[in-house]
């Protein structure tokens, strides 16, 4: 459970680059800005010397390009507020809201310690009693929060920060940015899905109110992540993640101390109403952390989830049936091919004037597109049938054989191995084609958690010049559910030039209720 070196590689670099702009900048005459020591998704925290003190403090940017977003401006003077609301001595407090330049700027306590992430990737894991000791805190803070009607929502080790106390390790909760004030209209798109994906609670998942019980069941999360070394449903993507905190059970690791799997079992029941409050369990914590005083820490466990297998679009094959069951369906079958058979041989050999008959050994048209037309010269019959092709056939009008037709082959189905869009979608898409010598058929394959719905859309695109020669093809209202977990979009047979490097271009935007701003997914390049 180490950052990978080329993540903190990117993330050295970036705070590199930000050091180089604004080290030494002036905050009005209050304060100035050091160096950056740390970041998030909404901001960059820098360290600042506060200039009518000799004290320093924590300053954190909103990043530039969000200043253009109203609810994410929206959110960053929320967080403010609410942390002017708080005063515990385990949150970080909230000195002022400052502008620098064309952001907005928090100032805040200095915490020095490092995060629980940093102390996690340091360590690997933590012994029970100390992971309990520290957590404990955190529930009082929670449980402070709580009584002011505020859910944190995004409680995680990157959230809970270090300092020492006399030596002791001491947290301070912070980034109550996406936090919501029970008592006020929330500042979230209805419906949207915040937070983490290894510590979202389950009635999240559906879009659920947020509520105290969902904090306690993050605390859950990392309780068992500080003595295990990972999540307990690590591993894959976010969607996949997701379904886990839905339809899974977390599952207790070897040597973990009984005392601590039942407060993990406690505060990660699938039923908010059952887990204990934030003061119970910082309650609870104490005591585990006294009975397991003298417990060493465990080894770091491995992630046991992997990627969820993906097939390609094929027919399912149908289940077995029984002997009697299949001899049934063929004497059906039998009966209903003579009722038919019979009387349309009859008429197929009543002499005809103008009708020429198929010669013995003619093999029939397979392809619709295919399917018999209009002799030249005589027009559509009114009352007749349509034809797939979109031709009339009257009753009587003279009509020629079809004649021989070749079946179009096709080739095997070509999809993308797997995605190249962004891991946190609920949504796993698979765009494939295949070719014949005389077309393209492309279909998107799509799955995803239950309660998600989409709207989506399949074209062919040129690789080379980059515009889309067939398509878009739409395909609206596609719900997933328990029983309905993937749906195809297609196939589409397309129309385009030979000569040319094409690929499946599958897009899609969620519906019912906003998630994310949608997303697409490419086929492998393919030349035709």
């Amino acid at each position: 459970m180490r950052t990978p070196p080329e993540a903190r590689d990117d993330t050295d670099d970036r705070l590199r680059s930000l050091s180089e702009d604004l080290t030494g900048y002036l905050i009005g005459d209050a304060y100035q800005l050091i160096e950056p020591i740390g970041g998030g998704g909404t901001g960059t925290v820098w360290r600042a010397r506060a200039l009518q003190g000799d004290g320093e403090v924590a300053v954190k940017l909103l990043r530039e390009d969000l200043m253009a977003e109203p609810k994410a401006v929206s959110r960053f003077v929320q967080e403010r507020a609410i942390l002017l609301m708080l005063r515990h001595p385990h949150i970080v407090r909230v000195r002022d809201l400052v502008t620098v330049g064309t952001s907005l700027g928090l100032v805040m306590d200095l915490v020095d310690g490092g995060s629980l992430r940093d102390h996690l990737h340091e360590q690997g894991t933590l012994a029970p009693a100390a992971a309990a000791t520290l957590l404990a805190q955190v529930a009082d803070a929670l449980s402070a929060a709580h009584r002011r009607g505020i859910v944190h929502r995004d409680l995680k080790p990157d959230n809970i920060l270090l300092d020492s106390d006399g030596g002791e390790p001491h947290t301070r909760l912070t980034d109550f940015g996406i936090a919501r004030v029970l008592d006020t209209p929330s500042m979230t798109t209805p419906g949207a899905l915040v937070g983490t994906a290894n510590y979202i609670a389950p009635e999240a998942v559906y879009g659920g109110r947020p509520a105290p019980s969902a904090d306690v069941y993050a605390l859950g999360v990392v309780l068992f992540e500080l003595v295990a070394g990972r999540p307990p449903y690590a591993g894959g993507p976010a969607w996949a993640i997701l379904r886990r905190h839905v339809d899974e059970s977390p599952q207790r690791v070897e040597g973990m101390p009984e005392a601590v799997w039942r407060v993990v079992e406690t505060c990660m029941d699938k039923r908010p109403g059952r887990r204990p409050s934030a003061k119970e369990l910082a309650h609870a914590l104490r005591v585990v952390a006294k009975r397991t005083a003298d417990d060493p820490a465990l080894p770091p466990q491995p992630v046991i989830h992997e990627l969820p297998s993906f097939d390609p679009p094929v027919p399912k094959p149908r289940p077995p049936t029984s002997l009697r069951s299949r001899m049934t369906v063929f004497a059906v079958a039998l009966a209903a091919l003579v009722v038919v058979a019979v009387p349309a041989w009859r008429i197929a050999h009543q002499p005809r004037a103008g009708t020429a008959t198929q010669r013995a050994g003619t093999p029939p048209a397979i392809a619709e597109s295919q399917a018999a037309k209009p002799e030249q010269g005589g027009g559509p019959v009114a009352g007749g049938s349509r034809t797939p092709g979109g031709s009339r056939l009257g009753a009587g009008a003279p009509t020629r054989s079809a004649g021989p037709v070749e079946a179009i082959v096709w080739g095997a189905w070509q999809c993308a191995e797997q995605y190249t869009w962004d891991l946190g979608h609920p949504l796993l898409a698979q765009p494939c084609h295949q070719t014949s010598e005389s077309g393209i058929r492309m279909v998107g394959h799509a799955q995803a958690l239950p309660g998600i719905q989409a709207d989506m859309s399949i074209s062919l695109v040129d690789v080379n010049s980059g515009e889309v020669v067939d398509g878009p093809h739409s395909c609206t209202g596609l719900m997933f559910t328990d029983f309905a977990p993937e749906h195809n979009c297609g196939p589409f047979d397309a129309t385009a030039p030979r000569g040319h490097r094409y690929a499946v271009l599958q897009k899609w935007v969620y519906t019912g209720r906003a998630i994310l701003p949608g997303g697409e997914a490419w086929g492998p390049e393919f030349d035709w």
